[in-house]
């Protein structure tokens, strides 16, 4: 078409994929606790308050999710990126991430999970629904219990304050920090 280039349709999902990426913490059934970046994540209802992630099958999260029926997610700040990179580069199976990467933390209030400190927020979630979409589960959550820094929320993330500053994942570990607000004036 006029004025575009052709992308591949492997890469075409970049397009819709720079929402925040999330940090989703889950715990096993043996109480080894994990937290994983995803960046496939989405709100999915209002009423009741849904979210969605989709999760690599082979993963940690994916079977404490299934085992547990329950995870949060964690909305990084944009001073977070190395422990979203971290995190994301070494799996569960071998190491326990919050001890290599000396994460700090403070437990969930309605489920088993820890939430990283210096989030902009967190949502805890029970699964209420599952889908197998091939190399990935879909989880959908009703969201439980919710928090927010402060400084960096008020009925939205407040992008354009330091406190509001979340990560977005662009693909291959490159991430944008949003800053501007327009209110379509």
């Amino acid at each position: 078409m006029n004025g575009y280039r052709d992308i591949s349709p492997g890469v075409g999902y970049r397009l819709v994929n720079h929402g925040p990426v999330v940090l989703v913490s889950t715990c096993s059934d043996e109480e080894r606790f994990n937290l994983a970046p995803v960046a496939w994540n989405c709100p999915v209802s209002k009423t009741p308050p849904k979210v969605l992630i989709a999760v690599g099958k082979k993963h940690v999260t994916a079977g404490n999710i299934k085992k547990t029926g329950e995870f949060a997610l964690c909305v990084p700040g944009k001073n977070q990126i190395s422990l979203v990179k971290n995190t994301g580069t070494v799996s569960a199976k071998e190491i326990d991430k919050f001890e290599k990467f000396s994460i700090k933390y403070e437990m969930a209030e309605k489920i088993n999970a820890r939430i990283p400190k210096g989030c902009v927020g967190y949502m805890e979630c029970r699964l209420t629904e599952e889908y197998d979409a091939g190399h990935v589960y879909l989880f959908v959550g009703q969201i439980i219990s919710a928090g927010a820094v402060e400084e960096g929320f008020s009925d939205r993330v407040l992008v354009e304050k330091e406190e509001g500053k979340t990560l977005h994942h662009l693909g291959n570990k490159v991430f944008a920090i949003p800053g501007e607000i327009s209110k379509g004036e």
